[in-house]
């Protein structure tokens, strides 16, 4: 998308009436908005009930607001009891690898009222066992909010492009041929992604303005295109992965 040509009243908003557009300056201000708003939404689920179930993602951005999310919950140990943290992906390697989507809050959560629920790590179980147990603690869990990271080529969680993945109605699979590195991998479905009431797309820098592009066309040649959370889906980008050259 050109910003030659870009028009706010039209582009900025709601793109369709599941989904809506939120378009920052940078990175910086994106994390920083979205960190607010992402503890709003838990203070806010919390108030109204006594468990908010919240999927977080990984990639750069992912563990930014994730290292940022632990900050918080430490400085202020006595609140978010009912807050329970989940992950839509994760690397099948060992638990000290810092290649763990979960990696932020090893060792370094300081809040014993937030419940952590991480995939079993490859040092401790077989991918088999390890898909069996993620998906035993999701039964019955109902996500109030997932946050997902955007890949260049459309991905989200290690749901990737040109798979059938698409159309698994379990919980989480796993995938054992990632396109990606590392080769395996646990991951929500495309089902339980829409199973949450809210879900945010967040993408940040120029690598991945085609793959916006793409969401905001419905082109569903990506997987990301098929993201609809059950009551609302916001799509939250940086200008640089809004315009294209």
């Amino acid at each position: 998308m050109s910003e030659d040509n870009f028009d706010f009243e039209s582009e900025f908003g709601e793109i369709d009436d599941q989904l809506d557009l939120t378009l920052y300056a940078d990175a910086a201000e994106l994390t920083t908005e979205v960190i607010a708003q992402l503890l709003q939404s838990i203070e806010e689920g919390l108030t109204e009930s006594a468990r908010f179930d919240l999927a977080l993602t990984g990639g750069t951005l992912g563990l930014a607001i994730s290292k940022s999310l632990v900050e918080v919950l430490n400085q202020n140990s006595d609140d978010f009891a009912g807050l329970h943290i989940w992950w839509s992906d994760e690397r099948f390697v060992e638990g000290t690898s810092e290649e763990r989507n979960a990696i932020p809050f090893h060792n370094k959560l300081n809040n014993e009222n937030v419940s952590v629920h991480e995939v079993i790590s490859s040092d401790k179980a077989s991918a088999q066992e390890a898909l069996a147990d993620y998906d035993s603690q999701l039964k019955n869990v109902n996500l109030d909010l997932a946050i997902l990271g955007l890949g260049p080529d459309g991905h989200v969680a290690s749901i990737f492009p040109g798979r059938s993945d698409l159309d698994n109605l379990n919980r989480v699979f796993l995938i054992e041929d990632s396109p990606k590195p590392p080769a395996v991998r646990i991951s929500f479905t495309m089902a339980m992604i829409n199973s949450a009431e809210k879900v945010w797309i967040v993408a940040t820098g120029e690598g991945k303005a085609e793959a916006v592009t793409k969401i905001i066309e419905a082109d569903l040649s990506i997987p990301a295109s098929y993201v609809r959370g059950s009551h609302h889906t916001r799509l939250i980008v940086d200008t640089e992965a809004f315009f294209a050259e």
